[in-house]
């Protein structure tokens, strides 16, 4: 259903969590720095205050305005293409509206985009690691 391979790949990487966000790869060391054990403190490089997740990424991370409107635009989109994730949105956690709006299957393609823009916006600006 996704077509453009970047979209896809960028979508199965949070998807089976191969992603670069800092809840999966602060969970592993490497030879400069040790790994975070401390979920809590594997926070957003843009907010600073959140865990950055993939649903914190995508859906409520306000502190970079790059995001903020490759969010909105994604949004208007959805909600003309699938109207009922409107009011889901409002209802569910992030986490379970994330669920939702890859479930659907008219959308995939939109969200799978979103996601590869989303991603490469994080991916401009290093994690933020904690200092040991």
């Amino acid at each position: 259903m996704v077509k453009t391979q970047r979209h896809r790949e960028a979508l199965n990487s949070l998807l089976l969590s191969t992603h670069l966000l800092a809840v999966e790869i602060l969970r592993y060391g490497d030879h400069a720095q040790p790994r975070e054990n401390d979920r809590s403190k594997r926070v957003c490089r843009f907010c600073k205050i959140d865990v950055e997740t993939p649903e914190h990424a995508l859906l409520t991370c306000g502190a970079s305005p790059e995001v903020v409107s490759l969010r909105r635009a994604f949004l208007e989109k959805l909600f003309i293409d699938a109207p009922t994730l409107r009011v889901l949105m409002d209802l569910l956690e992030p986490i379970e509206f994330f669920k939702a709006i890859i479930y659907e299957r008219s959308t995939i393609a939109l969200v799978a985009k979103f996601a590869y823009e989303v991603l490469e916006v994080f991916y401009e600006t290093p994690v933020v690691r904690s200092a040991v």
